[in-house]
């Protein structure tokens, strides 16, 4: 089978590598191409070209255009006006969407709720119309769409009253920050700090402007990596008319942020309970990879110029307020294998810069097995003896592994195969 996707300008495109590891995952011996159609041909007649794939996916700016071309399209397509997936059956095109399935399932990996919240969005083209529909449809108590043009129907805003609109999540469908236009933010400080959480469903980069400007501030912020690579996992199943396994959209995720990484520098983030081993296997990790090992609490006491038991001793909220200012300056850095703090996962802005800037490793060991070696009079925690170690652990063990991107297993009688385990998550 054929498939390919379309548009004017495709040099940045990842769909070639995602739509490879489903057919290497389901050992399909199919292709998926690049075709970029100008824009005279696109709007004169190019169907003879487009009847030469099985289907197709559809980018800016032809997701609208494309339409003229299609025997019929589905009822969410039509609503929303855009197409993004194409099937030929037998020489006649269908459309469907996939974006709202994409945008969705991204919210619901970074834990950001819809029901009963207000979102504004920013941009009013076709991945504005996708977002907006599920929004609505999942019942998100207000949807502000916002628009640099004078625009009067009740759900738009203007940039002037945006600055004093104070909402839930802000979601940005514009290609302000994206490839390679990189380093420039569609709104200033002054909006992004009166919303919780940002969102950016630009995916190259991954750490675009506006999400930095997000946890420098504070908020949750979310990229859109994932949303690509959901909606390609959506067309497949229509293209194939069958599931896809839940765990291959994860995996196919790792590859990309890994190659990413690769390619454009990053880190290793390292989480789990206090001692299972971050900064013994963070060292030989860095070691073997040339990079730089940073220990969290270590950089916190070096920038605060205090040990972990003072700042404790003010507060555990002024200690969590320095590790996340540590966390933001080391996520702005490339090349380092972090031992973070057994707490850092507690906050989302921590999690949000660790997610953008590198692969989050939770290092997995067996409870009885730290509890018999912990020192307990080195963890300001801990001053109440090993049974709060249990409790912590309980409290915090859904977060360790709802917030990471990788587990790797971790045994004292085999440390040199979690050290290699983690070594693979980046090589």
């Amino acid at each position: 089978m054929k498939y390919c996707v379309i548009g004017e300008k495709l040099t940045h495109s990842m769909s070639p590598q995602i739509h490879k590891q489903y057919f290497d995952y389901y050992n399909q011996n199919s292709s998926y191409d690049i075709t970029q159609i100008p824009m005279e041909d696109m709007l004169g007649d190019c169907k003879e070209l487009l009847l030469r794939y099985d289907g197709f996916n559809v980018t800016v700016p032809y997701k609208e255009k494309v339409m003229k071309y299609l025997s019929g399209i589905s009822n969410e397509a039509e609503e929303i006006g855009a197409v993004n997936t194409v099937v030929n059956d037998n020489g006649k095109l269908y459309g469907y969407n996939t974006d709202p399935y994409g945008f969705e399932n991204l919210l619901i990996h970074n834990q950001v709720a819809i029901k009963d919240k207000s979102f504004v969005i920013l941009g009013s083209g076709g991945a504005c119309k996708s977002v907006y529909y599920i929004l609505k449809k999942r019942g998100a108590k207000e949807v502000k769409i916002a628009s640099r043009q004078d625009k009067k129907q009740d759900d738009f805003i203007s940039y002037d009253l945006l600055r004093k609109y104070k909402g839930d999540v802000l979601v940005n469908t514009t290609p302000v920050g994206m490839y390679p236009n990189i380093g420039k933010s569609p709104v200033d400080e002054d909006i992004v700090k009166n919303f919780d959480t940002i969102v950016d469903i630009v995916y190259n980069p991954v750490y675009t402007e506006l999400l930095k400007i997000a946890v420098k501030l504070g908020k949750k912020a979310v990229g859109g990596l994932y949303m690509l690579v959901a909606q390609a996992m959506k067309s497949q199943e229509i293209w194939q008319s069958k599931a896809v396994d839940k765990e291959l959209t994860q995996s196919i995720y790792n590859t990309l942020m890994k190659e990413y990484l690769q390619k454009e520098g990053g880190n290793i983030y390292l989480t789990g309970i206090m001692s299972c081993g971050k900064t013994v296997k963070g060292k030989r990790v860095a070691r073997i990879l040339d990079w730089e090992f940073v220990d969290a609490d270590e950089y916190i006491e070096k920038i605060s110029g205090r040990t972990i038991k003072q700042l404790f001793a003010e507060g555990e909220n002024v200690f969590r307020n320095w590790e996340s200012k540590a966390m933001y300056e080391l996520s702005q850095r490339k090349n380092l294998v972090v031992a973070t703090g057994g707490g850092a996962i507690l906050r989302d802005v921590n999690v949000s810069m660790m997610k953008l800037s590198g692969i989050v490793v939770l290092i997995e060991r067996k409870l009885e097995d730290i509890l018999s070696n912990v020192n307990t009079d080195t963890r300001p925690l801990l001053k109440d003896g090993k049974e709060k170690l249990i409790s912590i652990y309980e409290s915090r063990k859904d977060r360790y592994y709802s917030t990471c991107d990788v587990v790797v297993k971790s045994y004292e009688y085999d440390i040199y195969k979690t050290v290699k385990d983690i070594v693979k998550v980046i090589k």
